[in-house]
């Protein structure tokens, strides 16, 4: 993921539209649209007004997954958004998506994607698909999200065996491999003091109950490890 990639991903992931991020900072509407695609280049200073405003949503990291799938451009995220609204999950059944689809997806999403993603999470056909239909529901507000989220999880093995490795693998960059070892087994972690640091702070994120729900889960079952 790119600088520019990473800014835009942070910003929707917080919910905030191109001109509003300018009206918190000192930047126009237009030249931050150039940063996140490349136009213009991410310089320190704008990296760390994007982190000012946004915070933590700025310092989320996409999973290890060897065949993650990504955005390529604006045209493309569009393609994505029309295929859910008329009920095609296609990128989603591929394989797992980057934080960077997630969070560009859920603010284009209108009621029938809602739905779409709400049903894929429960009746998806593959796990693969039903884990990235429980995430997009994790960032869409209202309880009744929550709730379908914290449903899945509790009764989808698989789907919980792979949000919760993709928690581990995003929180700490392990290998995939590593993460999904981690999420059947916790003693296993590399390290697990710092793993249950940052499950902690995922643990009250505001705006991803499945984030909530996956790091609540491990920090139970990671509890026998830390007190050894």
């Amino acid at each position: 993921m790119s600088d520019g990639e990473r800014l835009r991903a942070g910003r929707n992931y917080a919910g905030y539209s191109l001109r509003e991020l300018a009206k918190a900072t000192s930047y126009s509407a237009g030249y931050l649209g150039q940063v996140e695609t490349g136009v213009r280049p991410a310089t320190p200073d704008v990296i760390a007004a994007y982190e000012q405003v946004l915070g933590a949503g700025m310092r989320r990291r996409d999973i290890t997954h060897p065949r993650l799938r990504k955005i390529q451009d604006d045209k493309h995220l569009e393609q994505i958004r029309e295929a859910v609204e008329a009920g095609n999950p296609g990128i989603f059944i591929e394989g797992p998506t980057s934080s960077t689809i997630d969070a560009a997806v859920c603010p284009l999403l209108g009621p029938n994607g809602i739905e779409n993603f709400r049903r894929w999470a429960k009746e998806g056909e593959t796990s693969t698909l039903r884990a990235n239909a429980v995430s997009i529901v994790g960032f869409l507000p209202g309880r009744a999200n929550a709730e379908l989220v914290a449903e899945v999880l509790s009764s989808d093995a698989k789907v919980r065996r792979l949000c919760v490795a993709s928690e581990v693998s995003r929180l700490m960059q392990w290998e995939w491999s590593i993460a999904l070892a981690v999420a059947d087994d916790p003693s296993t972690a590399p390290d697990p003091v710092a793993l249950a640091a940052k499950l902690a702070k995922t643990a009250v994120d505001p705006q991803d109950s499945e984030g909530r729900w996956c790091a609540g889960w491990l920090l139970q079952r990671l509890a026998p490890v830390l007190g050894e």
